[in-house]
C-alpha cells in the first residue's frame, strides 16, 4: 500500500511525491547559484558575450540529450535509474568545473554536467519528476502539486542566488583571491548535488510506469496523443527559445555590464526576483481554477515580457530593477499550469513521454537561443536579445490560446459539465 503524505497546506500525495519534491528543492539550490553565479564567473575569466553564449549553449545541450534520452526509453531505463546517473553527472560536472578556464574545456563539461544556465531546470530531472508526480496525486490537486513543486524550489533557488556573495567574503575575511575564491564554491555546488543522489534513491517502485502487455502499448500512443504531444512540443520549443535570449546568466551579465552592478547587489536583485517568483507561482493555482489553465499561461506572460520589454530599453538602473521585479512577480504563473495541462491531457502511460518530448523540445531551443544572444548583442546593443526574446514569447502566447483554448484539462471539462444547466 502506497504511503500518502498530506497536511492541510499540502495536497495529499504518495511518497514518491514528497520525494521528487525533497530533491528538487536540493536541485533547485545549486541551480540558482550557478545561474547567476556563471555568468560572473566567465566575466572574470574575459570571456566575451559570444563566448559565454557558447558554454550556455552547451548546458543546454547536454540537457537536450537527457530529455531525448527520457522521452525515448526513460521509462525502459527506470525513472529512478535515470534520475540517479543524473545526479552523479551533476556532481562530477561541479568537481570538473574548476580545473577548466577556456572555453573548450569549460563547454565538454558543461555538456554532462546536468545543470542550468536559465535558473530553471531544462533537463530530464524535470522531465521525470513530472511523470512521477502527477502519478502520485489525484487529478483536482494536480496543478496545486505542481505548484508546490515549483515553490519549494523557488524558494531554495532564491536561497541559492544569495550564495553568490560568499566568494567577496572568502576574499575580505581570509585573503583568497578573486578567482580562486570563485573556484571554491564549486566544490559546494557539487557536494548539495551528490545529496540528490541520496534523496532519488528513497524512490520505490510505485514510481516506475506500469508494466503493459505487448499488444498494449500500441493503444498508450493513440494518433490523437501523438498530435497532441507534436503541437505542445512545438508550441513550448517556441516559449522556450524566447526565453533562451533572456536566461538569468545573461540577465547577470546585462547588469554588470550595463550598469557595473556589484556582486552583492546582484545577489540581492536575484534573491528579491526569486521571492517575487514563489508569490507568482502561488497566485497559479487560484488565478487558474477562475479562469482556465491555458487563458492562465497566455495572460500572465504577456504582462510579464512586456515588462521585459521595458527593463532592456531603460538607460536607468533603478528602472530596469523595477521593470525585472514586477517581470519576475508575473513571470511564473505559467510554469505549474503548462506542466499541469500537458499531464492532464495525455493518458497516463503517455506522460513520461510526452514531458521528455515537450522538455527536449524547450531545452532544444534554448540551446542554439544563448548564442545567438551573444551574435544579436554584438551585431546591436547588450538590450536586444531581451528584446528579441521578449517579441518571440508573445508570439507564442497568442498561438497558444488560439490554438488549446478549447481543449480542457480532464478536471475542467467535470466543472464545466457541472456548471452547464440541463436542456
Amino acid at each position: 500500500m502506497a504511503v500518502r503524505i498530506s497536511s492541510r497546506i499540502f495536497p495529499s500525495m504518495d511518497r514518491d511525491g514528497a520525494v521528487v519534491i525533497a530533491a528538487s528543492a536540493l536541485r533547485s539550490l545549486d541551480y540558482g547559484f550557478l545561474s547567476v553565479f556563471l555568468g560572473v564567473y566567465l566575466s572574470i575569466l574575459d570571456f566575451s558575450v559570444l563566448q559565454a553564449g557558447l558554454v550556455f549553449s552547451a548546458i543546454m545541450g547536454g540537457g537536450t540529450l537527457s530529455n531525448a534520452i527520457a522521452s525515448w526509453r526513460g521509462d525502459t531505463i527506470g525513472r529512478k535509474r535515470m534520475l540517479l546517473v543524473m545526479a552523479v553527472l551533476m556532481g562530477v560536472g561541479g568537481l570538473l568545473y574548476p580545473f577548466a578556464s577556456n572555453v573548450t574545456g569549460l563547454v565538454l563539461i558543461s555538456l554532462i554536467a546536468m545543470t542550468t544556465s536559465t535558473g530553471g531546470d531544462r533537463t530530464a530531472f524535470l522531465s521525470l519528476d513530472m511523470s512521477i508526480l502527477a502519478q502520485a496525486v489525484e487529478p483536482r490537486s494536480r496543478t496545486a502539486a505542481f505548484s508546490w513543486y515549483n515553490i519549494i524550489g523557488r524558494l531554495t533557488k532564491a536561497l541559492g542566488s544569495l550564495v553568490i556573495a560568499v566568494p567577496a567574503v572568502l576574499q575580505a575575511w581570509f585573503g583568497i583571491g578573486e578567482l580562486d575564491s570563485f573556484k571554491m564554491m564549486f566544490w559546494a555546488y557539487a557536494g548539495v548535488a551528490f545529496s540528490g543522489v541520496g534523496v532519488y534513491w528513497l524512490l520505490t517502485p510505485m514510481a516506475e510506469r506500469k508494466k503493459m502487455a505487448a499488444s498494449d502499448v500500441q493503444r498508450t500512443m493513440p494518433r490523437e496523443t501523438r498530435s497532441m504531444m507534436i503541437r505542445l512540443t512545438a508550441l513550448f520549443s517556441m516559449d522556450a527559445l524566447g526565453g533562451g535570449f533572456m536566461v538569468n546568466a545573461f540577465i547577470s551579465f546585462w547588469f554588470t555590464s550595463r550598469f557595473g552592478v556589484s556582486l552583492e547587489s546582484i545577489a540581492l536583485i536575484f534573491f528579491a526576483g526569486q521571492i517575487l517568483n514563489s508569490v507568482s507561482l502561488a497566485l497559479a493555482t487560484p488565478l487558474a481554477g477562475r479562469i482556465g489553465l491555458i487563458a492562465t499561461m497566455a495572460s500572465t506572460q504577456v504582462i510579464s515580457n512586456s515588462f521585459m520589454i521595458f527593463m532592456a530599453l531603460t538607460g536607468n538602473y533603478w528602472l530596469a530593477v523595477g521593470f525585472f521585479m514586477l517581470r519576475e512577480l508575473s513571470n511564473e504563473m505559467d510554469v505549474p499550469t503548462r506542466q499541469s495541462y500537458s499531464m492532464a491531457i495525455v493518458p497516463p502511460e503517455a506522460r513520461t513521454a510526452t514531458a521528455g518530448m515537450t522538455n527536449l523540445g524547450r531545452t532544444f531551443a534554448q540551446t542554439i537561443s544563448p548564442a545567438l544572444a551573444g551574435v544579436v548583442a554584438q551585431a546591436t546593443f547588450i538590450g536586444a536579445p531581451m528584446i528579441t526574446g521578449a517579441l518571440i514569447k508573445l508570439a507564442y502566447n497568442a498561438a497558444l490560446y488560439m490554438t488549446f483554448r478549447t481543449v480542457k484539462a480532464p478536471e475542467e471539462e467535470a466543472v464545466s459539465e457541472l456548471q452547464t444547466p440541463p436542456d
